[in-house]
């Protein structure tokens, strides 16, 4: 009897043990990246470190952003990584002190201008923001050279909304400063462009030939294409907004090792090559863009002051709401 209580109480000790270690091991990861590429990476990123669960929360980058600030004030962010293309909130997180510092290894592989130099976080993709256009409506030779170009299209063309979409709140503030104000925004409102909640809406819409042409992100472009769309991009003359979307450990994480572990897998050649698969350019330099795309280091970008956005982001929304809508 004794030999058999024993056994059962060690049994119980060893489940306790296995419910402990597995909860440790699991992450939640709270991204702007498209649902099916971040699945896609997770499951990968698992296959490669079993002991490790990965669960995606998928949202837009404001949707995402306002989401942590809310846990934050009701006791705690839940997320244990978060991946999004608002680059200027990390700014605001890391002063906040929501941030967990991590300098990955995988990290010395990555330019300067696409990490914090304190570790709280790196640019895990490179995405730009650039004009497409729809084959069927917009002939060779006859496509959009820079973003004024693009106002001539006026109802036929379309972007995202930066109210939503933190890849359209980079392009905001990169315009605001190009043009000291507003009045790219302007003369856009009275060409009627129309403004889509998010990117993908944008990218779906070229593609159905609801718009000839549109501010769209490049592998969105690159993935419609694939598919057999009638779709093509223009890099403008006037620079394309790149954007780096890091990724970041939070401060309130219970999970920091597999955190860790998460980082160095998206920084890491692996997980920079499986981002190529989706036309994604890579942050790193030892690993090859998607066919046909140009290098990090060969794009003309225009200068997007982060910082600056970071600390008038409610001025910024407010702005464009007004003149767009």
């Amino acid at each position: 009897m004794r030999k058999a209580n024993s056994l059962i109480l060690g049994l119980l000790l060893l489940l306790v043990v296995s419910s402990a270690v597995f909860a440790q091991s699991k992450i939640l990861l709270y991204t702007s990246v498209p649902l099916e590429l971040a699945t896609t990476f997770a499951e990968n990123f698992m296959k490669e470190n079993s002991d490790i669960t990965v669960e995606v929360f998928r949202a837009g980058s404001t949707d995402g952003i306002n989401k942590i600030w809310a846990e934050n004030e009701a006791g705690g962010v839940r997320a244990d990584v978060i991946w999004f293309a608002d680059a200027a909130s990390y700014y605001t997180f890391k002063d906040a002190g929501l941030l967990y510092p991590y300098k990955s290894p995988e990290a010395e592989h990555v330019p300067d201008a696409l990490k914090d130099e304190d570790g709280y976080f790196t640019a895990a993709r490179m995405i730009n923001m650039v004009i497409g256009v729809n084959r069927n409506l917009v002939p060779e030779g006859m496509e959009p050279k820079t973003w004024d170009d693009l106002l001539e299209y006026g109802s036929r063309a379309g972007m995202g909304d930066p109210l939503y979409a933190g890849s359209n709140f980079a392009v905001a503030a990169a315009f605001i400063e190009r043009d000291q104000g507003w009045s790219w925004f302007e003369r856009a409102r009275e060409a009627n462009l129309q403004v889509l909640r998010g990117n993908s809406d944008v990218a779906r819409g070229l593609a159905a030939g609801e718009f000839a042409a549109t501010m769209v992100l490049d592998y969105m472009i690159y993935d419609l294409q694939k598919s057999g769309a009638p779709v093509d991009f223009v890099w403008p003359e006037d620079g394309a907004v790149s954007i780096p979307s890091p990724v970041a450990i939070m401060a309130d994480s219970k999970n920091i090792e597999a955190a860790k572990a998460f980082v160095d897998f998206t920084l890491s050649q692996q997980g920079q090559a499986l981002l190529v698969k989706d036309g994604v350019i890579p942050v790193r330099g030892d690993v090859a863009p998607p066919e046909g795309m140009p290098t990090a280091d060969q794009i003309d970008m225009m200068d997007v002051p982060f910082q600056w956005a970071a600390e008038n982001t409610a001025e910024i929304r407010e702005t464009f709401e007004k003149i767009m809508y």
